[in-house]
């Protein structure tokens, strides 16, 4: 339907649903149970430049509204994605994402240069992680370290990037300046929030790591939040929302908050066929509201400077 279509920069997506990095593989994974080329895109889990093998078990632990977790980006590298992942990629009849992350911001620039050379549509570029050479700091929570990773990638690369930044983001609104300043397309908002679980047997904490990612319905309403405030900061630059997304009615909140798109994550690992799900709602609001996804877009913005 082309009432589904939405713009994110110069790329024209089908319909507004985007997998989330890291909760959807490759995309491979899915395909027993839905047709991912129905999706407006397909997004890869985050690569690094050379494989990385996560965190310690345990890395996954359920609360009552939502999914801690602490993978620690494990991945086999860029020439492992490049040789296996990259042929099944490229030939799909959708948009075609991929997401990078590093532990150093040469290492953002590196992997932007080998992904110019090949037949994808969009980079995402993943600062929530923490850049090892300044003491761990999250690469968004540091303006300097935001500003370099962004305009570098920008340089080494023509095609679409989006910048994805923690809901932690202190100041969030300011990063998103930052981020449209230095040459991005867009800005995904965002990633899980930091959380603890006890385990009371061993009255320690339950991850190696102590921190691990809170995602699920118990963030929706923070992350909603995060994209009101971006889209105050920078209505022209296209916002991805992230957070706790299930249902069509999450998908309608947030482009009438100003997303341009979603993505989900959590759901897929509870309802593998949700994202399918979704757009079956969609469809049915546009066909039963005689409109299309794109006019509500920061609707509510303007409903509250009436």
């Amino acid at each position: 339907m082309d009432d589904l279509k939405v713009q994110i920069g110069s790329m024209s997506l089908k319909n507004p649903i985007i997998p989330a990095s890291g909760t959807f593989g490759f995309g491979k994974e899915f395909m027993d149970f839905i047709n991912i080329e129905k999706l407006g895109a397909v997004l890869t889990k985050s690569i690094t430049l050379q494989e990385r093998l996560g965190n310690p078990q345990p890395r996954l632990y359920e609360t009552s509204s939502g999914l801690l977790n602490s993978i620690g980006l494990e991945n086999k590298g860029f020439e492992y994605f490049d040789s296996t992942i990259y042929p099944f990629l490229s030939n799909l009849n959708t948009s075609r994402w991929v997401s990078i992350a590093g532990s150093s911001i040469e290492e953002y620039w590196e992997l932007a240069e080998r992904l110019e050379l090949k037949t994808i549509d969009a980079i995402e570029v993943n600062v929530s992680c923490p850049n090892v050479k300044s003491g761990g700091v999250q690469f968004c929570q540091n303006q300097e370290m935001l500003k370099s990773v962004v305009s570098g990638v920008r340089k080494r690369t023509k095609k679409t990037i989006l910048i994805k930044i923690s809901l932690e983001t202190q100041s969030i609104q300011q990063a998103a300046k930052l981020i449209q300043d230095e040459g991005a397309d867009g800005i995904c908002v965002g990633n899980t929030i930091k959380g603890i679980a006890i385990n009371i047997k061993t009255k320690k904490p339950l991850f190696a790591n102590i921190y691990a990612g809170l995602s699920g319905p118990a963030i929706k309403p923070i992350a909603l939040r995060a994209v009101w405030d971006v889209y105050k900061a920078v209505p022209e630059l296209p916002i991805i929302g992230c957070g706790g997304i299930s249902t069509w009615i999450d998908v309608i909140e947030f482009l009438l908050g100003g997303a341009s798109a979603v993505e989900i994550g959590t759901i897929n690992l509870i309802r593998p066929q949700s994202m399918i799900h979704i757009l079956e709602g969609l469809e049915a609001y546009c066909l039963e509201q005689k409109t299309a996804l794109r006019s509500l877009i920061g609707l509510a913005h303007q409903r509250e400077d009436a």
